[in-house]
């Protein structure tokens, strides 16, 4: 029998060393670990490659994809359904809402996220023919429906709906319980946490009884992810939460094994795509311990993901597209189980027809015309993604055992220990943000200084809940679903959201501040409202002459960047000609209409005319002038001509111009 041909026999066998050796040609004395490596906000290192050994091979070493804890809804990763295309839905009005579920069910959604938060400008959903209404002519056996909040109230509207419609038993949605979530976002629950977490496992154990393919809880990873936390800090939060509600089912007396089915985890998807993957298939291994410490058989879990709203950006608002669709293939690669896309507009106000359509069908190309869904765990067996997934994990676990250390994600948050540690993590990539070393495109980098902007989006207009209607028998003491079983019983009977709030209130309530909701692009986003404002002000943007020195080859890169830089806080460059004929730039300046000038060219040209032509701006006008680049050895010799800032890679963008348009607030 022939030898099968190698075609790499002629050729010596690779080896690390030979490579890092090339390597260190390359960057020619250069330090290797500031040119290739960087850092997440964790702290791993993420190399420029990886090989098998960086692998800490478990179980089968050739890593073949799809073994435990690397599955899906308890099969293996790429079943041929696929993800649920999990779309949000929700609207100020009743009748409009249902229009939007029918519209997305019908056009590839295979189940909806329902938000009935009025204040979010989700559907006023009060009584169980509210819901109906919502509802209707929609089939909850096929396409389930999960709530993104509501709490045990809502919970109970949906559980009537189930019961009178007869399809409990085919029900696999989500109910949508997460007091910690909620205590976070809002800072205050109507009742003490041990209360709360009672009622939730009561309300889990009726659940688990009669609707055995839906889940009780959803972990809101991302609330925290919202708040300015790090990939470890979000899943860390995310376990310390699971297992406070594991706690709660197994002491109300449900086994393992029915319990953790109760518990769905929801992550952000964002634009960090190594990240994200790692962040989803760590959570598998994670739980998978937590289930296996538990007792329980069953150890995998359902996780959606949902697109980061801390990435999402109202300004240049299509590159949000983008965003979101890295962050969704991030996650079918990842093996979430559902995915909801936040639309384009989403920051805008209620989502437009053509945003629904996008989010919706970004999903839809990558699992019908991308097959993502036909793979299984693609992710596993590459040395990247399983190094990551281990030290990503290993940061997690740490942090959940720090929280685990305050005595459970109850005292953790009522500490203040999770705000803290979440915000100063916030604060170290906000200065990146800041400096630009985290470029937000659109936004801080590529700027489109004449940027159309979207129609304006219709107002949520929050509907103030009535008053309790109907009545609600005196609750029991929670106990195998005997409360949740009369909360049902109310709603059916009519009973309306804040009756049964008013039965489910105590005197004891709990209170912390909450954690923020924040958006990467917030503080550029607020420069350019500025920029706005004077233009609305003046009937014109406020300008910055860019005084070019030399030709387009010397200035060019300069220039670019300072238009870059100060289109990004909403001040229009307006470029000059070029040239060193200090007279002609002047002429330039005068007939730009800006009052601000940036000297961009090359340090030689800083060298001979530099401080000539910075004199020269200032005695025609010139409020303040910049220069772009740090002066190097004419520093000293510049500022005495009149240079007000040098702006440079690593420089704080954000302050510079900041202080800019206090100048111009102040007509200097």
């Amino acid at each position: 029998m022939a030898k099968p041909l190698s075609l790499a026999a002629d050729f010596p066998a690779p080896s690390h060393d030979a490579w890092l050796k090339l390597v260190d040609k390359v960057l020619a004395g250069a330090d290797f670990d500031k040119k290739l490596v960087s850092r997440t906000y964790d702290g791993i290192a993420l190399q420029p490659l990886y090989t098998h050994a960086d692998w800490k091979a478990e179980g089968d070493p050739s890593g073949f994809p799809g073994a435990a804890p690397f599955t899906r809804g308890g099969t293996a990763l790429g079943t041929a359904r696929g993800w649920d295309v999990r779309q949000p839905v929700g609207h100020p009005d009743l009748n409009t809402t249902n229009r939007l579920i029918l519209e997305e069910l019908e056009k590839g959604a295979s189940s909806v996220l329902l938000n009935t938060n009025p204040v979010t400008g989700g559907a006023p959903v009060e009584t169980v023919a509210d819901l109906e209404t919502v509802l209707q002519d929609v089939y909850l056996d096929i396409a389930p429906v999960s709530l993104s909040a509501g709490g045990p109230t809502m919970a109970a509207l949906l559980m009537a709906v189930l019961d009178a419609r007869g399809v409990g038993k085919s029900f696999a949605g989500n109910f949508g319980l997460d007091a910690f979530a909620a205590l976070a976002t809002s800072g205050v629950l109507p009742t003490d946490l041990k209360t709360s977490l009672a009622r939730m496992a009561d309300m889990a154990a009726y659940a688990a009884a009669a609707y055995p393919l839906a889940r009780t809880f959803n972990v809101r990873g991302y609330v925290y992810h919202r708040a300015g936390a790090s990939d470890a800090q979000e899943l860390g939060c995310a376990l310390a939460v699971g297992v406070e509600y594991m706690r709660a089912m197994t002491a109300a007396g449900l086994d393992p094994d029915t319990a953790s089915p109760q518990i769905a985890f929801t992550l952000a998807a964002d634009a960090d795509f190594f990240l994200t993957i790692a962040k989803m298939r760590s959570l598998r291994k994670l739980w998978s311990r937590v289930a296996e410490v538990c007792g329980a058989n069953v150890r995998t879990t359902h996780i959606t993901a949902t697109t980061a709203s801390r990435m999402m950006s109202q300004r240049d608002p299509w590159v949000n597209v983008l965003r979101t669709t890295v962050g969704c293939f991030a996650a079918g690669i990842a093996g979430a189980d559902a995915i909801t896309v936040l639309p384009f507009d989403y920051m805008l106000g209620a989502p437009s027809e053509l945003g629904r359509r996008l989010a919706r069908n970004t999903q839809i190309i990558l699992q019908e015309e991308s097959h993502l869904a036909k793979v299984i765990d693609p992710a596993g067996g590459a040395y990247l993604f399983e190094h990551l997934t281990d030290a990503l994990s290993e940061k997690a676990w740490a942090f959940f055992q720090d929280i685990e250390r305050q005595g459970g994600m109850r005292k953790a948050l009522e500490a203040g220990f999770v705000a803290e540690k979440i915000a100063a993590v916030h604060a170290e990539r906000q200065k990146n943000v800041d400096k630009r070393k985290d470029a937000l495109t659109g936004v801080s980098e590529f700027p489109d200084i004449r940027e159309a902007p979207l129609a304006p989006a219709q107002p949520f207009a929050p509907k103030v809940p009535t008053k309790p209607g109907g009545t609600v028998a005196p609750l029991p003491a929670p106990s195998n679903g005997a409360l949740t079983k009369v909360l049902v019983e109310a709603a059916k009977s009519g009973a309306n959201v804040a009756a049964m709030a008013a039965a489910l209130a105590s005197e004891t309530k709990t209170s912390i501040r909450p954690l923020p909701s924040v958006r990467l692009t917030e503080g550029f986003e607020h420069l350019r409202d500025a920029g706005d404002a004077f233009k609305a002000q003046y009937g014109q943007n406020a300008k910055i002459f860019l005084a070019n020195i030399g030709t387009a080859a010397a200035f060019t890169a300069r220039a670019s960047y300072a238009k870059n830089f100060f289109e990004a806080g909403g001040i229009e460059a307006v470029a000059g000609t070029g040239g060193e004929a200090v007279t002609d730039i002047v002429r330039d300046f005068r007939a730009s209409g800006a009052s601000f000038a940036a000297v961009c060219g090359t340090d030689a040209a800083y060298t001979d005319v530099g401080a000539k032509i910075v004199s020269a701006l200032k005695d025609a006008g010139a409020a303040v002038v910049y220069l772009a680049g740090r002066g190097g050895d004419t520093e000293a010799a510049l500022r005495a001509a009149g240079v007000d800032a040098f702006i440079f890679v690593g420089c704080d963008v954000r302050a510079v111009l900041d202080q800019a348009h206090q100048r111009l607030k102040a007509g200097k």
